[in-house]
């Protein structure tokens, strides 16, 4: 596994993407803890052993992926599974989630983003 640290840099023939992985690691076992009502130790432990979050994390298209998701999204796929919106809980972020998002980051010292994508 690749170290979870922010500003990893992956490159395509045309494109770069600066993975925040710290942040975005951090960021889903947050959501975890809020939104599916997890301990800080469940969260985590749902997290580092997903390979959602921590598996193949050394190309352009591993991290391209990932970034095609919202985070919510990632979070509520490593606790409730595939399909998890058939099952009752929200697709979308729930109202208020941006606003709580924003400000997690914010007092938490992560990247405003997870992923920077450039030309």
């Amino acid at each position: 596994m690749v170290n979870v640290i922010d500003g990893l840099r992956f490159y395509n023939s045309e494109e770069c993407i600066v993975f925040n992985f710290y942040s975005w690691v951090e960021l889903l076992k947050a959501i975890i803890v809020k939104y599916a009502n997890k301990t800080e130790s469940e969260a985590e432990m749902l997290v580092l052993n997903s390979p959602i979050a921590c598996g193949q994390v050394n190309d352009f298209m591993s991290v391209a992926i990932r970034g095609h998701e919202s985070e919510y999204h990632w979070a509520m796929l490593i606790v409730h599974g595939e399909r998890y919106w058939m099952n009752g809980i929200e697709l979308d972020e729930p109202n208020g989630y941006f606003d709580w998002e924003k400000e997690y980051r914010r007092t938490h010292g992560l990247k405003e983003t997870c992923f920077e994508f450039s030309n």
